[in-house]
């Protein structure tokens, strides 16, 4: 083993790289997926995100999941993506008490990912059927499809462009 080697080892143990001590609380994918991750956030964001006003009641949004999630879970997804600034809870003071859930701006920031992971999915996943791409939610022209979002409140854009072949482009390709 080199010395270079060695040096490198020694440095992923003790956890530094460039003078910067990496840990699972401070790295940004991690807190990423962390914020995304779980059975049924994904869908929670798509179904929130895809509401006309972006603003559901609890009962509204359960019921848009087309999946049968116990109580506990939902709400627990919930407050994890309120906890990650994903999600906005408003509760407002009435008799019966009414809570709504949107999206906030870092959670639209996320939206273009969430709509481009649907679509790769499409093609990735075996069992499903090509068409299911004419679905996307995001902007679609030959070959390409456009998923963005700009936030002047915080100054950030989101753009993702997905390439892919279409069937008529599979065919040329295939007589060549």
């Amino acid at each position: 083993m080199s010395c270079l080697t060695l040096q490198v080892i020694l440095k992923a143990k003790e956890n530094k790289v460039d003078n910067y001590v990496h840990t699972l609380d401070s790295c940004p994918l991690n807190f990423a997926f962390a914020a995304i991750s779980g059975k049924w956030k994904p869908y929670i964001l798509w179904y929130l995100h895809s509401t006309p006003t972006g603003v559901c009641r609890y009962g509204e949004l359960k019921r848009l999941v087309p999946y049968d999630i116990s109580h506990k879970i939902f709400t627990q997804q919930l407050h994890e993506l309120e906890a990650y600034n994903v999600i906005k809870r408003t509760e407002y003071d009435e008799k019966p008490k009414r809570v709504e859930y949107s999206l906030t701006e870092y959670g639209k920031l996320l939206i273009p990912v969430i709509l481009y992971m649907r679509d790769w999915g499409v093609f990735a996943c075996t069992d499903c059927p090509p068409e299911a791409i004419g679905r996307s939610h995001g902007s679609m022209e030959p070959g390409v499809i456009k998923y963005g979002y700009h936030s002047e409140a915080l100054a950030h854009s989101v753009d993702i462009e997905f390439r892919y072949n279409t069937p008529a482009q599979k065919e040329a390709a295939e007589d060549n």
